[in-house]
């Protein structure tokens, strides 16, 4: 990290983990570029199937009760 303008590559960049930052050295380290998704390898910025599922049953669960409010408002 630097302070001063010099553009040193900090393998331990600040608000990263130490598994990111094992990655990223070993990404630079074998040539390829960051998030590249190479090897089979999921994108950092890809959610996981598991957090999809969860926004999935969530948006479903509120999407009932707002249904189910309005049907209720409408028909009383």
């Amino acid at each position: 990290m630097s302070f001063f303008g010099k553009k040193d590559d900090d393998p331990y960049q600040p608000g990263k983990t130490e598994r990111e930052n094992a990655e990223r050295a070993r990404r630079a380290a074998a040539g390829g570029g960051e998030g590249d998704g190479g090897d089979g390898e999921r994108k950092p910025e890809r959610p996981s199937n598991t957090r999809i599922a969860i926004w999935v049953i969530v948006g479903a669960i509120g999407l009932y009760l707002v249904g189910s409010g309005l049907w209720g408002a409408l028909t009383h």
